[in-house]
């Protein structure tokens, strides 16, 4: 007998009859036309009611917002494609510009040079530990190009065609020290020759030398190719004086020039293969 008055089943029973009273209470209280047994009922189960209608409102939320983000993740993925095809469509537009751009000027001075023979030439390839910047294009013996074929950017002076292979060629500019290319400026009318060394090169630059003590050269002056020698055509641009300086050794004088070619950003050029008076000296 004492052992049932310790029991789980006396316990539980004392709770239910607490609630049932506790329910009669409420119903008096209230004068609620409900029988006992539901008023006990509801004032037991309305708290769980309450906690299930709120677990199951905040699930059904929490779904929409999982499928809100799958979706938005999805817009994001298909944005970014988008994004990516017209960047590549505006590189491939911007290379086309440049290209039209190149030939519409090429055409001009083919429409003026009509004994100008030449080959388009794509860089493949750069040196990067030659401080003279010389490079590679997609063009070779098979194409006509030989060795020391002037290379050419619109009417600027590139560089000279040095090595020939099969279907390239090697390409090294003015501001390498083996190349020399006679020149003039073309307000003074002034001749000399350009070169390079290696102090110039670091800066990019080169220098008209060969002028005389009294030059009427000035900072901003245009100098081009002479055509003397019979390896550059005459007119190309190589440069524009940013400097003018006495020889120390004699009584010369020579100009810095910043050529008008950025060898770094070419990517098209124009080998000359043939023209009037190449190979004359």
């Amino acid at each position: 007998m004492k052992k049932w008055f310790h029991s789980v089943s006396l316990k539980v029973l004392s709770v239910l009859l607490c609630a049932a009273l506790l329910g009669c209470i409420a119903a008096n209280l209230t004068e609620n036309a409900s029988s006992p047994f539901s008023t006990v009922l509801g004032t037991v189960f309305t708290p769980l009611q309450k906690v299930s209608a709120f677990l199951s409102d905040n699930w059904k939320e929490s779904k929409w917002r999982f499928v809100s983000s799958g979706y938005y993740m999805k817009e994001m993925e298909r944005m970014q494609k988008e994004i990516d095809s017209l960047r590549s469509q505006l590189v491939d537009y911007e290379q086309s510009r440049q290209k039209l751009t190149l030939y519409e000027e090429f055409l001009g001075l083919k429409e003026k040079n009509p004994d100008y023979t030449f080959v388009a030439g794509s860089v493949i390839a750069r040196d990067s530990v030659d401080m003279y910047q010389s490079f590679v294009l997609d063009c070779g013996s098979t194409d006509g190009v030989s060795v020391n074929d002037p290379v050419i950017y619109g009417a600027n002076l590139a560089g000279i065609v040095k090595e020939v292979r099969t279907s390239s060629c090697v390409v090294k500019t003015f501001l390498n020290p083996g190349i020399s290319v006679s020149a003039y400026e073309v307000r003074s009318r002034e001749e000399g020759y350009v070169e390079g060394n290696a102090l110039l090169a670091k800066d990019g630059s080169c220098r008209l030398s060969a002028l005389s003590r009294n030059t009427a050269i000035s900072n901003g002056g245009i100098v081009c190719t002479s055509g003397i020698g019979g390896i550059y055509p005459r007119d190309f641009i190589i440069g524009t004086v940013k400097e003018v300086a006495d020889e120390t050794a004699d009584i010369s004088s020579y100009a810095i020039l910043t050529p008008a070619v950025d060898f770094q950003s070419l990517t098209d050029v124009f080998v000359l293969t043939d023209f009037a008076g190449k190979g004359e000296e």
